[in-house]
């Protein structure tokens, strides 16, 4: 979801609030769930093929190019996922205190059938929540690649690539427990990950030479 989508989705939220009668109430949400479906279908692996087969045909690419560019865009399309999964908890929150806005304009009939449209979309909110995490993993960095970018002796690339590791395995740990949960708190997982990050910066500084610390964090 790109910033013209947030921002049209913020006005969508903000005129809910004109609509006393069920009219409104049908058409926000049709708005809400079918239109996050289609376009939250396409995962990350369908990005990066249309991506790469308009580069491949607009650039003439070879086959050694192609490889080393899909790695590019695969590695890209991660780091993004990752941002986009970052500020999904607070979107959450926007979609639920206007459901609450919603069900004060109706009855108990109403409101007991905005209800169950209510958790379905927190279900499918919920679920495409964690496909986004699942594919920023992809997105973390790795001592192969830092090798060659801060131009690591073998001593600090055995370091590193342990920290790495270790961070890696911290964050599915996480990811798998809340998505196990009926009703994950998303701020949480996000408040877990954050922390994992921050102490593995930690470590790196310890390795790394200010020089490099900086350069890995220009490149994040």
């Amino acid at each position: 979801m790109d910033k013209i989508k947030i921002i049209v989705t913020l006005v969508l939220v903000l005129l809910v609030g004109i609509f006393a009668g069920s009219l409104g109430t049908r058409i926000y949400l049709n708005h809400q769930l079918d239109g996050s479906r289609a376009d939250r279908s396409r995962s990350a692996e369908d990005r990066v093929k249309k991506i790469m087969k308009k580069l491949t045909v607009d650039l003439n690419l070879d086959t050694g190019q192609q490889a080393e560019i899909h790695k590019i865009l695969t590695m890209t399309e991660a780091k993004a996922t990752g941002v986009r999964a970052s500020y999904e908890p607070s979107l959450k929150k926007v979609y639920v205190r206007n459901f609450e806005l919603i069900k004060e304009k109706l009855n108990d009939e109403q409101k007991t059938r905005l209800q169950a449209r209510q958790e379905r979309f927190s279900r499918r909110y919920t679920s495409y929540y964690f496909r986004l995490l699942n594919t920023a993993q992809n997105g973390l960095p790795d001592a192969a690649t830092l090798k060659d970018r801060l131009n690591l002796d073998p001593a600090q690339q055995s370091q590193v690539a342990s920290i790495l590791e270790d961070q890696k395995n911290k964050r599915a740990l996480i990811i798998g427990k809340y998505e196990k949960m009926d009703h994950p708190d998303l701020a949480a997982v996000n408040s877990e990950l954050a922390d994992v990050e921050k102490a593995m910066t930690k470590r790196l500084s310890e390795v790394l030479t200010e020089k490099q610390m900086a350069r890995y964090r220009d490149e994040q």
